[in-house]
């Protein structure tokens, strides 16, 4: 949904034939700024795949908006959540960076981001959260013994590509910066899914703009 909606706000797009690494790619103008959009694979392979073609082909800054689960009690389904730094339980960012290495997004970029997310979302009822997020392979095997142990550690959701990108984006010298809306909630003993649910929807719009917005701050 993300990628189409975006695809929407952009002024003359022209698509990108498909190709291995992504399912969907276009470029547009966004008030004056030429934008790329990729929608990768999920998964950290795929996504640093995405990544590393992209800054070879010159992109510096770049914006991920996805989706997480919330493993932190009070962090419901529609609300965002902005990782100041990634737990690895990834393989790919360990082909990077140390294992004692703590991804950490562009302060920068970050900084900038987290105010447009505030400034888009408003008065609405929607949470903004900051903290660790858990990237982890095997999305079946987040148990709850992980799940309380990081919650405790400041960790707020999980999801499958964060970490990997932030170690890439470093690595590489360029700026990197996410924002994620809460897809479902891990937290009360059973599963809670919210995927597809209008207010999912509705803060993924709001994240895609605010990207947007962020990336053609001067």
């Amino acid at each position: 949904m993300a990628p189409n909606y975006a695809r929407q706000l952009l002024n003359d797009v022209e698509l990108k034939e498909e190709c291995t690494y992504v399912r969907q790619a276009f470029i547009g103008e966004y008030k004056g700024r030429e934008s790329y959009v990729l929608n990768p694979y999920f998964g950290s392979p795929a996504s640093v795949f995405a990544l590393e073609i992209a800054i070879a082909r010159g992109g510096k800054e770049f914006l991920v908006v996805g989706e997480a689960g919330a493993i932190k009690e009070g962090v419901t389904i529609g609300d965002v959540i902005l990782p100041a730094w990634a737990l690895r339980e990834e393989g790919t960012s360990y082909h990077y960076m140390p294992p004692e290495y703590i991804p950490k997004p562009s302060k920068r970029l970050f900084d900038a981001l987290e105010k447009e997310v505030k400034h888009q979302i408003g008065r609405k009822r929607i949470k903004i959260f900051k903290g660790g997020i858990w990237t982890t392979d095997a999305p079946f095997r987040e148990t709850e013994d992980k799940l309380r142990d990081y919650s405790s550690r400041g960790i707020l959701g999980v999801e499958m590509e964060a970490s990997a990108l932030m170690s890439v984006a470093s690595f590489r010298g360029v700026e990197l910066a996410v924002a994620l809306v809460v897809s479902d909630e891990l937290y009360k003993g059973e599963w809670n899914s919210g995927f597809g649910s209008k207010k999912l929807k509705r803060t993924e719009r709001l994240l895609v703009k605010a990207a947007l917005e962020t990336l053609v701050l001067p």
